[in-house]
């Protein structure tokens, strides 16, 4: 049976998160977004604050210098907290903290593991990307067009006599991938699609950020690769068996916790603003607006806690304790759009406030919009139904074997 009860550590990290978010995340969101120009929308400061109280980190075990906590529940409730300051940032420390159990510890070889746990450690701006999304193709990503078996990626990776490999192509839509400064770069060998471990200061390396309607904190850029060459040795393994990346819940916890933001800067604002004499909560549409919104936001919370608490327990589902259910996608889905109805409600209350630039509901809106896009609505749903109908679409190799 499900127990998804926090035990005292988990509130710790829960508390430490909540703390940072509110006195040095959340002070700044508004300020940066609304600078122009992309570079200086970068929390330097909160990066390097954050990654030394080891929001990277925190998911490695303690022999490589983490917390232990490996577990997808504690990395959900630190996500929400961080996100309820801003999205953006909590992008950098979450995405990087998944990442580095997955690939550090459970796919890396004992070389590779010596030469970037250190440095990953040891630099606090050491943030990761996966980059897989190709311009003008999907492989995958497009769920109504079946990805042809002999598929392959228009970047390519020859090997050299030396063992070392040399990269030619582009990717794009890769969030973080402006800061990363590690890059699991998915090419084509002649043997077919593999992972690369791409530094990102490898000479040949280009890349530009991409500009988008919200979570303007966060980075997202197309990346070039002109003769990248990668050193023997540096090809990431296969996903195993159980993959412990786990980034889908994860990021429906970070948009979970701007649905938070937006319901509290709503409840305080509606307790403040008067109108007809009164404080407008006291009127009876806001009531059902605010109950619709908290009723909806905790809906998500469950979800995400239980796809958390499946991915923890598999063998509850083994031995037949627990129904299964596509819960993650599940959590996804209904995250994506509840959070976008929230904020659009939110802005509802403001009124004229409510679309005024430089306000935390705008940035609220346009972030949610952002959110809803990457949670994939529609074919996540039509994944949900197959699923329970016992039907698996056919995949590539490109997506099945190496994704991370």
């Amino acid at each position: 049976m499900f127990d998804i009860r926090l035990n005292e550590e988990q509130r710790a990290f829960q508390q430490m998160a909540r703390d940072f978010a509110e006195n040095e995340i959340k002070p700044i969101a508004l300020e940066l977004d609304a600078k122009p120009n992309w570079e200086d929308r970068i929390p330097w400061d909160v990066l390097k604050k954050g990654s030394q109280l080891g929001f990277r980190s925190f998911v490695l075990q303690e022999e490589n210098g983490g917390a232990g906590a490996s577990d997808h529940l504690t990395a959900c409730i630190v996500a929400e907290e961080l996100a309820a300051g801003d999205i953006g940032t909590a992008y950098y420390f979450m995405l990087t903290a998944r990442r580095a159990r997955d690939w550090f510890e459970l796919r890396m070889t004992d070389e590779q593991r010596e030469y970037f746990i250190p440095r990953f450690l040891e630099d606090d701006t050491y943030f990761t990307t996966v980059a897989i999304h190709e311009p003008d193709t999907d492989l995958g990503f497009d769920y109504f067009t079946e990805t042809p078996a002999d598929a392959e990626f228009r970047t390519r990776a020859v090997e050299q006599p030396d063992g070392s490999w040399l990269i030619n192509g582009a990717k794009n839509f890769q969030t973080v991938g402006y800061l990363a400064k590690l890059i699991v770069t998915m090419a084509q060998t002649k043997d077919g699609p593999r992972a690369f471990l791409v530094e990102g200061e490898s000479e040949g390396l280009v890349r530009h950020p991409m500009s988008k309607i919200g979570r303007k904190i966060g980075d997202n850029a197309e990346i070039f690769y002109d003769d990248v060459r990668v050193p023997p040795g540096r090809i990431l393994a296969a996903i195993p068996p159980r993959s412990d990346m786990g980034t889908h819940v994860t990021i429906a916890a970070i948009t979970l916790g701007l649905g938070r933001a937006a319901l509290e800067e709503t409840i305080k604002y509606v307790q403040e603003r008067r109108a007809g004499g009164k404080p407008i909560i006291e009127h009876q549409a806001v009531g059902l607006f605010l109950a619709d919104m908290a009723t909806n936001l905790e809906a998500a919370r469950r979800l995400i806690w239980t796809a958390a608490w499946a991915k923890d327990n598999p063998e509850a589902f083994a031995d037949g304790s627990a129904d299964w259910q596509p819960y993650e996608m599940m959590a996804t889905a209904f995250t994506g759009t509840a959070v976008q109805r929230i904020t659009e409600q939110a802005m509802e209350l403001f009124g004229g406030m409510g679309v005024i630039q430089g306000m935390p509901i705008e940035k609220y809106v346009r972030d949610a919009l952002v959110q809803k896009h990457i949670s994939f609505p529609f074919p996540t749903r039509y994944r949900i139904a197959e699923a329970l109908a016992g039907f698996k679409r056919e995949t590539s190799p490109l997506l099945s074997e190496n994704l991370g």
